[in-house]
């Protein structure tokens, strides 16, 4: 299993073409996902509202913006529990 928060935004095609990746790629891989909308909360605006989609694992390591399929799998194999 491994545990991925997922910031992002509505109407953000970024944010939903790596929803898009993340969904076809949780089941195979036991991700639970944490997904929260930056616009929910001023803070995580004005922390994310450049670098969205956002993916931040367990470690405290991020992937940001165009996330790579092969980026995104390696940092899984790093946060597995």
């Amino acid at each position: 299993m491994v545990r991925v928060n997922f910031y992002y935004k509505d109407g953000c095609w970024l944010c939903d073409s790596a929803e898009e990746m993340l969904n076809g790629l949780k089941e195979r891989y036991a991700i639970e996902i944490n997904k929260i909308a930056i616009d929910s909360d001023d803070e995580l605006y004005e922390l994310y509202r450049f670098d969205i989609p956002v993916f931040e694992f367990k470690d405290g390591s991020a992937l940001y913006g165009r996330i790579k399929k092969q980026d995104f799998l390696k940092k899984l194999e790093e946060n597995r529990e």
